[in-house]
């Protein structure tokens, strides 16, 4: 399996996977990027061609649950192995990662509409996630504090380098009781 196709089954078990109570990160990077907490208490999987077949799920979207927590959210809300989830708060869901996001951004205390299809049919689900919301993991939260902060982290490094490199020489002339000339200076 290459690292590009696990990235998304990990992401689907640290998300979604059973739920702890720790506190939200008030940004980014005050916690590990992938907090150990889920929301929802489903893993889920992508589908394949047959998988649509046969459990009658459109060829658009689609991801199907394939285990549930039995004390979560989702089992609280009529969830089962085997449902295939089409959208979530009406968005619809290609790849796995896109319900991260639509979970991530659901407030604590808020429910999360989502659309499934169960034995050919398509049912209605409004499942409350456990635990504060993570809205960070969708790119579009952070993309543009991500950017202004590696602008202002370069110029900072930068800075931090140049007074590094000033600091370094400073020392050097200071332990060298004999200087070596320049090679300007020996010409």
């Amino acid at each position: 399996m290459s690292q590009r196709s696990l990235l998304p089954s990990l992401l689907l078990v640290v998300f979604l996977g059973p739920a702890s109570h720790a506190q939200p990160p008030s940004w980014p990077f005050e916690q590990p990027f992938m907090p150990h907490r889920g929301r929802l208490g489903v893993q889920i999987q992508p589908m394949t061609a047959e998988l649509r077949e046969y459990f009658k799920a459109p060829s658009d979207r689609g991801l199907l649950v394939t285990r549930v927590d039995p004390d979560g959210p989702a089992a609280r809300a009529g969830l089962h192995v085997g449902d295939v989830i089409l959208t979530a708060g009406g968005a619809p869901l290609e790849r796995p990662f896109d319900l991260v996001k639509a979970v991530g951004r659901v407030p604590a205390g808020q429910t999360l509409e989502l659309r499934v299809i169960r034995e050919g049919h398509e049912r209605t689900f409004n499942v409350e996630p456990q635990g504060a919301a993570t809205p960070w993991v969708d790119p579009d939260y952070w993309g543009e504090w991500m950017e202004k902060g590696l602008q202002q982290g370069t110029e900072s490094l930068r800075r931090r380098l140049d007074d590094l490199q000033r600091r370094l020489e400073e020392l050097e002339r200071k332990l060298d009781p004999h200087p070596q000339p320049d090679e300007k200076q020996r010409t």
